[in-house]
């Protein structure tokens, strides 16, 4: 029985075992590629503050480069700004109308397409 069980001297049960694994490989392989491309990456955004002007710059977290491209939103009291930067810039500086006042807090929010959005607030002073 044990011969009939074989083919060209190798056994039909490490045969089928040894398929069956090349199968779960390659499906296995197929996810974790998916897995890759759908995980969402952090960035890094720094502000700075001179006068009523709000600079923003954005990074990716991971390898510090900069983060072209980003879509930012800067929320305060009494008003709204928002700017997409272009592909071959990580900064951009708003303007924030005092009306008065000695400090104003902005909420700024930074979006871009495979990155987790960010939001943080910042005090702009005169």
């Amino acid at each position: 029985m044990e011969e009939r069980a074989q083919l060209t001297g190798v056994p039909i049960k490490l045969v089928m075992a040894l398929v069956i694994g090349t199968m779960a490989m390659g499906v296995l392989t197929q996810f974790v590629g998916t897995a890759e491309r759908t995980v969402l990456r952090d960035m890094d955004v720094r502000f700075t503050t001179s006068s009523n002007r709000l600079t923003v710059k954005v990074y990716d977290a991971a390898s510090g480069d900069a983060l072209n491209g980003a879509t930012v939103v800067v929320k305060w009291i009494g008003g709204m700004k928002a700017h997409t930067m272009g592909t071959n810039s990580n900064r951009y500086t708003f303007t924030i109308p005092m009306n008065g006042a000695d400090v104003v807090v902005a909420t700024v929010r930074v979006t871009h397409a495979g990155y987790i959005p960010w939001e943080g607030q910042v005090a702009v002073g005169q």
